[in-house]
């Protein structure tokens, strides 16, 4: 993974961390999915997202789509949700194991990622 996150989306490709269970697997790329075709119909550069993720200056510089990544970012996490639970899952546990995991990090250089990381997760 290029970061801290369970789930990716760049250059067309959109990836989950492997959480050895297919449902989260699932529902993270779910949300990965809508979040990326929402944020590409809006024409927002998925470099951008990177920034709003990864620099915490970045939504400063970009409010209006910042103001809609967080809409999109909403949208999917309800669909995942409604999804996880609807699969039987209490949202709760989903949250927990998504929250805890420890992602392996590749090295940034190597994937063309110079952005400093955030302290915090997205989701």
């Amino acid at each position: 993974m290029r970061y801290d996150d369970v789930g990716d989306y760049y250059n067309d490709i959109i990836i989950s961390y492997d959480m050895k269970n297919p449902l989260y697997n699932n529902g993270i790329l779910l949300h990965e999915f809508i979040e990326y075709n929402l944020i590409k119909s809006a024409g927002i550069p998925v470099g951008m997202i990177d920034d709003f993720d990864n620099d915490d200056a970045a939504p400063k510089k970009h409010p209006k789509e910042y103001k809609l990544y967080r809409k999109y970012h909403r949208i999917a996490n309800n669909v995942e949700r409604h999804f996880i639970e609807n699969m039987g899952t209490k949202w709760n546990d989903y949250q927990k194991a998504v929250y805890s995991v420890r992602v392996k990090v590749k090295s940034q250089k190597k994937q063309g990622v110079s952005k400093q990381s955030k302290s915090n997760k997205v989701r």
